[in-house]
């Protein structure tokens, strides 16, 4: 990298100085092309950085790119450590410019090696890496909760449509858990972020801890815990046929509430939903051919449409417009 004089745009001018990257091994470079795939930025990026250069990897790490989700991250206050842009996007940088900090790298490229660390067909030439915060069990629990609990929840889409969601809707925070031996997607990665349209930069999330110390502490917290289920799975499958699944209209969301949302495939571990306070189900309009078919009820919901749902109806009761 070298040192550059204020760079000149047709259509914008940067507000401050800038880096030119003119090699696809620039260091810089290769901690864009790892935060934009998804992998840890750094990871692969060869002798680490020194001096004004280095950052410290022991925090999350993640890449945003795109006008929109890069504009979110420099308004949501996360620690911002470089912007890159290439000519295309040079435009970007007159209106943004004022929103990034004075600490942090501003680095120019070429539209050819900007594409090479792009992680999406269509680049705007605009993108950076920042810090997500670390969000904490105190945060999931201020004011009245309303905490979302993925656990298990595997597609980065859904994880993102989620978490867009549940601040729309309101949430207190999020805990991304794992069910069993089946992960959550990291809310970080670049196709949830994109999903989330930066809320994940917004929202407390909080990552790493299990899903029964997490019911353990929301039950000591006065949260109650309600576990969404199908209908084929509240009925026969949770090993708690005893306790009636509920409406979403039949629970006071108004009181401090988690609800637990669980894999694509498999739902919520039996465990888990026996755990959880009560169960809670969205009912099925019958399919128009009912009278043909041995199962009457319509498919169950995607995990991310069935979550916005009850989401929904939580903000409803506790105000919402």
């Amino acid at each position: 990298m070298k040192r550059m004089a204020e760079m000149r745009s047709g259509r914008a001018a940067s507000p401050r100085l800038s880096e030119t990257i003119e090699s696809r091994e620039n260091r810089w470079l290769k901690r864009f092309r790892a935060g934009l795939s998804g992998e840890r930025a750094g990871e692969r990026a060869g002798e680490p950085l020194r001096g004004r250069d280095s950052f410290q990897l022991q925090g999350e790490i993640a890449g945003v790119e795109g006008a929109r989700l890069v504009e979110a991250a420099l308004r949501s206050g996360v620690e911002i450590l470089a912007v890159l842009f290439s000519e295309s996007g040079a435009r970007h940088i007159g209106r943004l410019g004022p929103w990034i900090p004075t600490e942090a790298r501003l680095l120019r490229t070429t539209d050819r090696l900007f594409a090479s660390a792009s992680g999406t067909e269509t680049p705007q030439g605009i993108a950076a890496l920042v810090r997500p915060r670390v969000g904490t069990f105190d945060d999931l629990i201020s004011g009245i909760p309303l905490v979302l609990v993925l656990a298990g929840v595997q597609d980065p889409g859904n994880v993102g449509t989620l978490v867009r969601t549940a601040e729309a809707f309101g949430a207190s925070g999020i805990a991304a858990c794992a069910a069993g031996a089946i992960g959550t997607a990291n809310p970080f990665a670049p196709k949830a972020l994109r999903a989330s349209a930066g809320s994940a930069l917004r929202l407390p999330i909080v990552r790493g801890i299990s899903v029964p110390v997490l019911l353990a502490q929301l039950r000591i917290a006065g949260v109650r815990v309600y576990a969404g289920c199908p209908e084929d799975v509240a009925d026969s499958g949770s090993g708690d046929g005893a306790r009636k699944p509920l409406a979403p209209w039949e629970i006071d969301w108004r009181a401090p509430a988690a609800l637990l949302v669980g894999n694509e495939g498999a739902g919520l571990p039996a465990d888990v939903v026996h755990s959880a306070d009560a169960i809670v189900q969205i009912p099925h309009a019958p399919h128009a051919n009912a009278a043909h078919q041995e199962d009457s009820r319509s498919e169950s919901l995607n995990a991310a449409v069935a979550g916005s749902i009850l989401l929904y109806e939580a903000a409803r009761q506790r105000g919402l417009g």
